[in-house]
Order: structure tokens, then sequence, then C-alpha cells
């Protein structure tokens, strides 16, 4: 048992040589059998060994005995130990919530709490591998997809769970070999909790009539699954960067670069935006479907989300909105172009060139070089050159105002900044949040879009202002 729960340890580094952990121990055999092999494994690495016990206030004198019990565990061994009580009960009736996930919150708050108390130690907790398959399962018939399968993480942040290697009986017969005791839960018992009956009647069944390795084949598909969950995960995450424009009200999310992905791929990253623009709390298939459907609709096209979020069509893709913003643009039936002008109060002077400034979280930088004969000015879309010579008033950094312009061709001829948006066919939602480089009402920049030929380097320049946002990657 110690041989494997060590090797199990090292494979997953949830241990480092003078760190430290904290143990939730409620008194069961699970828990004991993981205070046990911990105190063996931090005296090895040399790291701390703690312990919590959560007393739930649900089962009286029971729960009294099962805090005795440990706390005079905890002592012979001389392990320190902290004890937090809580009203279970009255919290699931206050936040609307099953005792069950009232418990499981308290308790972990109380585990980092101490964690927290102690300096950043790690937490361990002691699932095995028959709750793995118990979890598995329960996610199943619940109702869930490709990452509710992988089941429970080896190591998720500062969790570790050292026990996910073993089954149960396996911890129960090293318990007896090893002469230690343990309390057993009542509530365990009960056929109240679908857990419960998955691992009283459903799973003893299936080892019996299928399988005697039931529990341990579930697990070990769960972990083959984590691993292509994590594949899928790092090409999603790869088609956000390259797809979707963060911003400060939700995100944005083009057509062009999400009609090439695979659609197991388009699924997630439809899922990654929702989360990206307020979170996935009862976010379901549907939604993801909704999201899909909405970017072969028309233009103008809208769906209402969890969360209070809405999604838009426009020209170039899907817009989709923290509640936040959706409310704030149908209260009092704004415009686009009303709050385009509110936006233009915002501004930022540039600083004493060279310098850097910081604009609704991007980084401008200025600089300036001498301009070389025959020099051949790059095409990038964030890295911009501009006569410096040609710029008549202090730059600053905002969104658009009345009176805006550019200068559409060499002989300074104007075009203003509203005609050239819709001409351009940018959609109203972007228009609002457009940060401009604006010479007093001249536009010298519009990131993404074009710079004003008012301003452009020419054989006659003699220093050259060069302007980057975020570095200056080419593409978003």
């Amino acid at each position: 048992m110690l041989d494997r729960v060590r090797s199990f340890v090292e494979t997953y580094q949830m241990l480092q040589p003078g760190g430290r952990v904290v143990a939730g121990i409620s008194g069961g055999p699970d828990s004991v059998c993981l205070l046990f092999l911990l105190k063996e494994l931090c005296r090895e690495q040399g790291a701390r060994l703690y312990a919590v016990h959560v007393h739930h206030g649900l089962r009286g004198t029971e729960a009294d005995g099962d805090e005795a019990f440990v706390r005079e565990l905890c002592a012979r061994e001389q392990i320190p130990l902290r004890v937090f009580s809580f009203d279970v009960r009255e919290r699931a009736a206050r936040e609307g919530r099953s005792l069950e996930e009232a418990g499981r919150l308290c308790r972990y708050e109380a585990f980092r709490e101490e964690a927290e108390r102690l300096g950043g130690a790690r937490v361990a907790v002691a699932h095995h591998m028959d709750d793995q398959a118990e979890t598995v399962l329960f996610h199943l018939f619940r109702g869930t997809g490709l990452r509710g399968l992988c089941g429970m993480e080896p190591v998720r942040g500062d969790l570790i769970r050292p026990l996910l290697c073993v089954r149960r009986q396996e911890i129960l017969d090293w318990l007896r070999e090893q002469g230690h005791s343990w309390r057993t839960d009542s509530s365990n018992e009960s056929r109240e909790y679908m857990r419960n009956r998955i691992r009283g009647e459903l799973l003893p069944y299936v080892r019996e009539h299928i399988n005697p390795q039931a529990e341990r084949h579930v697990a070990e598909a769960a972990r083959e699954l984590a691993e292509v969950e994590r594949y899928l995960e790092a090409k999603t995450e790869e088609a956000f960067r390259l797809c979707v424009r963060e911003e400060e009200q939700g995100c944005f999310l083009f057509e062009t670069g999400f009609r090439r992905l695979d659609p197991v791929i388009q699924g997630r990253l439809l899922r990654r935006c929702m989360e990206a623009a307020g979170g996935l709390k009862d976010v379901e298939r549907i939604h993801i479907r909704i999201l899909s459907e909405l970017m072969d609709r028309q233009t103008g096209s809208q769906a209402d989300l969890p969360g209070g979020r809405k999604a838009r069509r426009e020209y170039q893709g899907i817009r989709l909105e923290k509640k936040e913003a959706a409310g704030k643009r149908a209260l009092g039936g704004q415009t686009g172009e009303a709050s385009g002008e509110a936006a233009g109060e915002r501004e930022v002077r540039v600083p004493e060139i060279p310098g850097r400034v910081l604009d609704c979280g991007r980084v401008w930088t200025f600089s300036l070089e001498s301009a070389q004969k025959d020099q051949i000015i790059p095409q990038k879309t964030y890295t911009k050159w501009f006569d410096y010579d040609k710029i008549k008033q202090c730059l600053v950094i905002r969104g658009r105002a009345p009176g805006d312009y550019l200068e559409i061709n060499r002989e300074h001829g104007r075009k203003k900044l509203k005609a050239y948006l819709v001409d351009e066919k940018i959609p109203a939602g972007e228009r609002e949040g457009l940060r401009l480089l604006a010479d007093g009402s001249h536009i010298v920049w519009i990131p993404g879009y074009r710079i004003s030929e008012g301003c452009k380097v020419t054989e006659d320049t003699r220093i050259i202002l060069k302007v980057q946002i975020d570095g200056g990657e080419e593409d978003g």
C-alpha cells in the first residue's frame, strides 16, 4: 500500500521537500488511512503534516464522537489538528443548496483557510478509486460532457488526492493489518443521496454480475479520457487566441477563423466564449447549440443566454456580452452612436516619447527613430509607423467624438470617421469599443483597421514615430 501510494504521489509531484500538507480527517477509514500514509511520506520528504476536522452539526452525538476520535488520534500521532464547526443545515436552507453540497462547501472552506494560515500549504483529501468510479457514473447519469467523465484529478491547484490509485477494500484490508481503528458514518448508508445509491446498490450489483474489477476499469477509463481532455483543451485555447477578441464587456468571435475549425473544437470554443463572458454557471448543451446556430443567422439576430448575457450576430461574427453590458445597451434605448460619443470622454494622453501607457488593459508603446533612405515600411496590424513632424498636437488615446475625421489621400481629402466606419461595415457594437489614436479631431490610427494618409511616412520624412500595441503582434 505504502509503495503504491508513494509511487503515485511521486508521479504527480504531490509533495515537496520541506513543504506543508493539510489533511482532511473525518475519522472514517479512508481519511485515517490517508493520515497514516501521509505521515510516513511527509517524514521521508521532510514535509510538515497538519490535520483538519470539520463538525457539520448534523449527526448529534455521533458527530461529537467523530471529533473526539480525531482529536485523540492526532494527539497520539503528534499531528497538529484544527477543528472547525459549521451549521450545515442552516447554510443549506439559506443558500438553497442540498445538505450534501453545503457540507462539501464548508469542508473545503475550512481546508483552504487552514492552508492559507500555514502560508500556502497543500490540501490532501482521501478520495480513492471507488470514489472515482462513483463520481464518473454520477456525472454520466446526471448528464455531462467529456470533462465530467474525466472524474477527479489527482492534483488540482493546491488540492491533492494521494489515494486515487487504490481501492476501498484495499484500504480496509490495510487498516486491519496495521491494527488501526476508524469511525463509521451512518449517513453513508442512507439511500437519500444518489451517490450512496450508486455505491451501495449499483456497484455491488455490477461487481457480482458483470465484473468484480468494474470500479478499476471505470477509473482507468477516466484517466485516459483526462489525457484526451487535456489535448482538446490545449487545442481549444489555441483556437480562442486565434479566433476571439476579449473585450471589457465580453468577447467577439470572428466567423472566418471559427469556420476553419473542426466541429469538435467549434463546440468547445463556444463554451470557452461563454466562460469568458461571465462563467459557465447554468450553461448547458442547448445554449452552445443556440450560439452555433446564431452564426448561421443573418446580421442583427440575437439570443438570450444564462446569467443575463446576450449574443448578437454581426458582420464579422458573434458578439457575446456580459449581463452588465447588455443591461446598459437596453437602458433607455441607447444607440451605438451615443455610446461611442460617451467613450470619447475617456482620454489617455500619450506620455513623453519614448514612453509607454496603459489603456483599457492594453500597453501602447511609443518610440522615435530616424528615417532611412528608401526605407520600406512593413505592413503590420498592431505596429504602425508615422511621420512625426506631421503630428500637430499632443496625441491622445480615446473613443470617438463629434467631428472626428481621417485624411484619405495625399491631397488632405477628409472623410468623417462615422462615414468610414459605416462604409467598412464595422458593427455598431464594435464601434462603441474602439480606442483611437487622435491628433485633435484628426484620427491618426484606427487600430485593427487603417491609419490616416495625412501621417504616413514618405520619402520626405525625417523622424518616424513607431507605435505598438501589446508588443505589436501582427494579428489580434
